[in-house]
């Protein structure tokens, strides 16, 4: 059962340290970075063919539909069908932006070959809660996770677990 404790979220059945994969991705020389700006990186893993969208700070409806059209066009042209999205780093609400992730952005990224997301959620309750009005509706694609290392682990292809 999740809980709230001072400001952070987290969930009660295990402690959480760091919600990041930048550690886990540090180490792994086949990525690739894609895409760069303020509030997203985008990387591309070759020997697991994942991406990895590293969203960090505050999103409103702007950084987030850029961010959101730059993947797009990532995944159209690499064919992804995996992608782990990490916003262990966002902060505060993005409430609005939600509904045009789960009424258009998610539709077009299915259309376009995607058939799993991870969705490694921030520590901020604001923010988990945006992520999960924005993913409701595309389960069991859509999968969120409390740490990067659980939402690898179910991402990964078999022979990379």
């Amino acid at each position: 059962m999740p809980c709230r404790i001072a400001g952070l979220y987290a969930q009660s059945r295990k402690s959480v340290v760091d919600f990041s994969c930048a550690n886990m991705l540090a180490t792994n020389e086949t990525i690739e970075k894609l895409f760069e700006a303020d509030t997203l990186e985008v990387s591309y893993e070759a020997s697991t063919h994942i991406l990895y969208c590293r969203w960090k700070g505050f999103q409103d409806r702007e950084s987030i539909v850029s961010g959101g059209t730059a993947i797009l066009q990532i995944v159209k042209q690499k064919g992804i069908q995996r992608i782990l999205n990490d916003n262990s780093t966002v902060t505060g609400s993005w409430w609005e932006p939600a509904a045009w992730i789960a009424e258009v952005w998610f539709p077009q990224m299915i259309d376009a070959g995607l058939k799993q997301f991870a969705w490694v959620l921030s520590q901020n309750i604001f923010s988990e809660l945006s992520a999960r009005r924005a993913m409701e509706p595309h389960s069991p694609i859509v999968m969120a996770f409390y740490t990067c290392q659980e939402a690898y682990h179910w991402i990964s292809p078999p022979n990379h677990k």
